[in-house]
């Protein structure tokens, strides 16, 4: 099929084309004007953009986390309807169809959800199948698993950890790795409010640059195309620009990938200790060729900030109006006899944790 899309503003900047011009498609293909073609469809688009389509590489619109949010304010969804088909939650209000709606009139066809645990993948990809028009893609949430956690900590090797990471992702159906706070949300567990890169997460004895760098190499060996999708350490929290830049520089010359980036950028002068380190961080992604980031957005009305970084949501609670929240523990487990040492086993139980002698997939 031969289309033309008639007398619209082309835009494509890696051909230096900015002009008023027609567009031939055929198959789905764009190609020259043929001599003499008849189009089978013809399109007016005048006054019109005419441009590739964006791609956002980081937008939360389905899985588990994203229902209990629409389930904790239901009343910004009043204007649409139930689902229409009999599933789970078929009652509460349905907001797929309208996600895939307006992304397209905004001129997307593609949109990547960027934090699926592996367990919650199937529910995912169900509810991103019923999004129409776009193109989906998932990234696979790992970095504060405790089978991950403990092949490093036991010294498996990289080969071991590769596997795990394959068939992470091949079991979720993930384009690549998103790592959240690493070793974060595991710390946390141990009542750790606090978490940088450098910082040990209890038990495990891993920093988070230990089990980024080890992400990181079992992506190479994988050959993935994607690089880690890293959310960094101390978000929304000032003075955290030096630690993004600490991680650009501890990736050394490693692909990495910096999602919402701007919330990284808070310096900690001036009269309130809050001040925009903004130009330092874009200094220091610039001079790393290594590094891709995407911004973030701030939304200026009423919202639900989902998020696995728990030290972030916790730190947050009292802060939210109305003051609704929800924690949850998921993770997964490798099944594996874990041997205290006597002096261990009596830290554990000083610190009121309970001593996992044997642990199972869950």
């Amino acid at each position: 099929m031969l289309i033309l899309l008639k007398g619209g503003r082309i835009v494509d900047p890696v051909n230096g084309r900015d002009e008023i011009g027609d567009l031939w498609i055929e198959n789905d293909r764009i190609v020259a004007p043929p001599p003499g073609g008849v189009a089978d469809e013809v399109h007016d688009v005048s006054g019109k953009i005419v441009m590739a389509g964006a791609i956002d590489i980081h937008s939360h619109i389905a899985g588990g986390n994203e229902n209990i949010a629409r389930l904790l304010l239901p009343e910004l969804h009043r204007g649409d309807g139930p689902h229409p088909f009999s599933l789970p939650l078929a009652t509460a209000k349905w907001s797929t169809f309208e996600t895939g709606c307006r992304y397209a009139a905004m001129g997307f066809t593609t949109v990547i959800e960027p934090a699926v645990p592996p367990h919650q993948a199937l529910q995912a990809h169900l509810e991103l199948s019923d999004i129409p028009i776009i193109d989906k893609g998932t990234l696979t949430v790992l970095g504060n698993d405790d089978f991950l956690l403990s092949l490093i900590h036991d010294g498996e090797g990289p080969a071991a950890v590769a596997d795990y990471v394959g068939s992470a992702l091949a079991a979720s159906n993930g384009l690549g790795v998103k790592c959240i706070n690493a070793g974060g949300a595991t710390a946390f567990k141990y009542n750790v409010r606090s978490f940088s890169l450098d910082d040990v997460v209890p038990f495990y004895e891993l920093t988070s640059r230990k089990i980024v760098e080890t992400l990181q190499r079992a992506i190479a060996d994988l050959k993935v195309p994607h690089p880690v999708h890293l959310h960094c350490n101390n978000l929304g929290i000032p003075g955290n620009v030096s630690t993004a830049i600490a991680t650009i520089a501890a990736a050394q010359g490693k692909p990495l990938h910096l999602a919402h980036l701007q919330f990284y950028a808070y310096g900690d002068e001036g009269g309130h200790g809050f001040s925009s380190g903004a130009a330092a961080l874009a200094a220091a992604v610039n001079a790393a060729p290594n590094v891709t980031v995407d911004v973030g957005q701030v939304m200026f009305r009423q919202t639900v900030t989902i998020s696995s970084d728990v030290l972030r949501q916790f730190n947050a609670v009292a802060t939210a109006k109305p003051k609704k929240s929800v924690r949850r523990r998921c993770e997964r487990r490798r099944h594996r006899a874990i041997q205290l040492s006597r002096e261990r086993f009596l830290q554990c139980g000083a610190m009121g944790l309970r001593a996992r002698i044997v642990s199972s997939c869950q």
